[in-house]
C-alpha cells in the first residue's frame, strides 16, 4: 500500500513541480491584480530626539512630505499619525548643523521619496544675565506739585534667552506715566529689553516681566532758574593753562519748596581732575543737589578750554 502511494507521488514528478510553481505564480499575479502596490504621500511634522540641555533649537523646516509605497489594502488601516520623521541631535554642536531626516513607517510600507532629506538645525546656548532697571517717566504731575523721585520694587532683573540676543541687551526700560497725579502712587510697569541704542531685543525672557514702581510727589513747590558752577582740580600739562570753562546748560530750572529755593543761588557740580591734559576736554558730571531740590537732569556737560601757557 505504502509503495503504491510513493509510486503515485513520484509519477510525473517534474510535471507536478512545474504545475505547483505555475499555481504560485498565478496566485501571486491574481493577488497583485486584486491588491496592487500603490504610492501615496503624507505630510508629517519633524520632531527631535537627544536634545542637549541649555540650548535653543531652531529648525529650517518643521514638516516634510513622505512618498510611500505599499499594497493598496494596507492604506485602509493607517493614517498620517502613523508616519514619523525625526532628526537626532546627539552629535549636533552649537551653531548651524545639517542633519539627516530619519523616518518610521508602518510594517509593509516603503519610503521611496522624502521632500527634504536633510534639515538645517541651529543650536544656540541659552544664557542668563542680571541687568539694571531704567524707569523713565512720561507726562507731568498736577499743578503745584513735582515728582520727587521714583522707587522701583527691584533695581535689577534677570533675563534669559539665546546667547546672541542676551549679549545685545544692556538695560531694561519701563515707562511710567505721571498722568497729572498730585499724590504718591504705585503702578505696575512692564520692562522692555533694549540694546545700547534703545532698540527692542526679541527672543529674550524677562523675569519678572513687570515690577511695581512708586512715584513720590511733592506738593506746594515752586520753580527757579539757578546757575551751575563747575568744579575741577589739578592743572593741565606743562606749557598749557586753562583758558575757560563752559558748562551746558549754564542755568537750570530747579523745583523745590519756597523756603528751600530762597537760600540757593547756584548749584555745584561734582569735582573732576584735569591733571596733565594737553587739549580741550569735555566731561559729563553729576550735580551736587541739596536735599529736596529737583532738576530734570542731574548731569551737565563741562568743557575745559586750554591755551598755550605764557610761563617761561
Amino acid at each position: 500500500m505504502m509503495n503504491s502511494i510513493k509510486d503515485l507521488f513520484r509519477r510525473n514528478l517534474p510535471a507536478k513541480i512545474l504545475a505547483l510553481i505555475g499555481a504560485i505564480v498565478l496566485w501571486g499575479f491574481v493577488m497583485n491584480e486584486e491588491n496592487p502596490a500603490v504610492n501615496s504621500t503624507f505630510t508629517v511634522p519633524v520632531y527631535t530626539i537627544n536634545e542637549p540641555e541649555g540650548y535653543r533649537i531652531d529648525m529650517s523646516i518643521r514638516e516634510i512630505t513622505l512618498r510611500v509605497k505599499a499594497p493598496r489594502s494596507s492604506f485602509t488601516s493607517v493614517n498620517a499619525d502613523d508616519f514619523k520623521a525625526y532628526v537626532d541631535l546627539a552629535e549636533a554642536v552649537e551653531g548651524k548643523n545639517s542633519i539627516k531626516v530619519r523616518t518610521v513607517v508602518p510594517k509593509g510600507f516603503e519610503v521611496i521619496e522624502i521632500s527634504d532629506a536633510n534639515i538645517d538645525v541651529t543650536m544656540e546656548a541659552v544664557l542668563e544675565k542680571i541687568l539694571p532697571v531704567d524707569i523713565q517717566v512720561t507726562g507731568n504731575t498736577g499743578a503745584g506739585s513735582a515728582l520727587e523721585k521714583i522707587v522701583p520694587s527691584k533695581d535689577k532683573v534677570k533675563i534669559s534667552g539665546p546667547r546672541n540676543s542676551v549679549s545685545k541687551v544692556v538695560r531694561l526700560v519701563g515707562y511710567m506715566p505721571l498722568a497729572n497725579n498730585t499724590k504718591d502712587f504705585t503702578s505696575k510697569i512692564k520692562l522692555t529689553p533694549v540694546d545700547d541704542e534703545g532698540n527692542l531685543i526679541n527672543s529674550v525672557e524677562v523675569s519678572p516681566p513687570e515690577i511695581e514702581v512708586t512715584a513720590k510727589i511733592m506738593n506746594g513747590v515752586e520753580k527757579k532758574l539757578i546757575s551751575v558752577k563747575p568744579q575741577y582740580t589739578g592743572n593741565p600739562a606743562a606749557g598749557f593753562a586753562v583758558a575757560g570753562v563752559v558748562v551746558l546748560p549754564e542755568r537750570l530750572e530747579v523745583i523745590g519748596r519756597t523756603e528751600q529755593l530762597g537760600g540757593i543761588n547756584e548749584i555745584l557740580t561734582e569735582s573732576f581732575a584735569i591733571d596733565g591734559i594737553r587739549e580741550d576736554e569735555t566731561k559729563d558730571v553729576n550735580l551736587l543737589l541739596p536735599d529736596g531740590i529737583i532738576v530734570p537732569n542731574k548731569r551737565v556737560s563741562v568743557k575745559i578750554k586750554l591755551k598755550k601757557s605764557e610761563d617761561k
